[in-house]
């Protein structure tokens, strides 16, 4: 499940359940009863809790013991706070393995194997939720609606995006979980951690500065998707040290921007970041005179991001994708910012 523009889920339409309360169960007893790891650390002082989202409030009684986590960043968050969920983002269309699992998440699961949710905006599997009895639902960086915020209410507190759907940063999404979960300090501490990642990478690499940035993607042959200034993908370039261009959408209805192929030259950056859904889009759009014409690509500091790991990792930040991430993206950021990318 990818937030790009125009990113291709699953069409098939996933039957809903319609009165939530009624789903029935095919999760055996066993599985029910079995409560996720969440771990001894967590403060009981902390409940109840109250946190709100742009899609509505939740109120957390006490120190939830069957977590489940949907969309991006959630079930990083949780697992790096050492809670495994019963119930979490299967991410399938995101691994070359088809196992669902993020190599990143694996080490942390120990073992366990949580049930794996297929959710895309638009489509929330309820009835496979209510099966697994949350006490959390957890759901900070996507694209649910205040009705499905409602729907999933019923069946625990719902904690949603604090923002806009799809544009909750790393830090937010750790200290929302840290908040739900009773582990704000544990979450502090590795909001600290992970940004002196950051820093180290940017102190290592002095030849982003002043270098201007852009990010877009490539899910058709015809046309080009730009990302906002305000996109994560755009927000970690920027705390690497380089500038976002201006030339970067700054308002939008959603994450990111079409443009025409006629409008690429508008693209003016040092350096361009670009993912593709297919390799035939790839090459074809590289292949395209206008594509070739954009600055970045002329001075050789452009970056093409194709394996599907990477892509999501760069593309849902979190806690746990970024030390994954960074070694194997700041070399090709490093060449790019020189002007000797291939």
């Amino acid at each position: 499940m990818m937030k790009w523009v125009g990113r291709i889920v699953p069409a098939a339409a996933v039957a809903l359940c319609l009165t939530v309360a009624g789903c029935s169960s095919g999760t055996p007893d066993s599985a029910r009863s079995a409560p996720s790891d969440a771990g001894t650390s967590s403060s009981a002082s902390a409940f109840p809790v109250t946190i709100g989202s742009s899609v509505g409030e939740a109120t957390i009684p006490a120190r939830p013991k069957r977590v489940v986590t949907i969309g991006w960043g959630s079930q990083d968050a949780a697992l790096a706070l050492g809670v495994v969920p019963v119930g979490m983002q299967d991410m399938s269309g995101d691994t070359a393995d088809k196992t669902g699992i993020l190599p990143w998440d694996t080490p942390k699961l120990k073992g366990a194997k949580p049930e794996l949710l297929k959710y895309v905006t638009g489509e929330v599997p309820y009835e496979r939720i209510a099966a697994l009895h949350p006490d959390l639902i957890l759901a900070v960086d996507s694209g649910l609606t205040k009705e499905q915020h409602e729907q999933l209410s019923r069946l625990a507190p719902t904690v949603g995006f604090p923002g806009k759907p799809w544009l909750t940063s790393w830090q937010d999404q750790l200290r929302l979980v840290g908040k739900a979960l009773g582990k704000s300090g544990q979450a502090a501490a590795l909001e600290r951690s992970t940004a002196k990642l950051i820093s180290d990478a940017k102190a290592r690499h002095p030849e982003f500065a002043g270098k201007t940035i852009a990010f877009g993607s490539g899910t058709t042959a015809g046309s080009y998707n730009l990302y906002l200034s305000s996109d994560s993908r755009v927000q970690l370039l920027h705390e690497l040290g380089f500038t976002v261009s201006p030339s970067l959408p700054s308002k939008a209805s959603s994450f990111a921007e079409q443009l025409s192929l006629e409008n690429l030259d508008s693209v003016d950056s040092d350096v361009l970041v670009s993912w593709y859904l297919a390799e035939p889009v790839r090459k074809k759009l590289e292949s395209n005179p206008l594509f070739q014409r954009m600055p970045a690509v002329e001075r050789h500091g452009y970056v093409a991001l194709t394996d599907p790991v990477m892509v999501y990792a760069t593309s849902a930040v979190s806690v746990l994708s970024l030390p994954w991430m960074l070694d194997r993206y700041v070399p090709l950021l490093s060449a790019a910012a020189r002007g000797k990318a291939p």
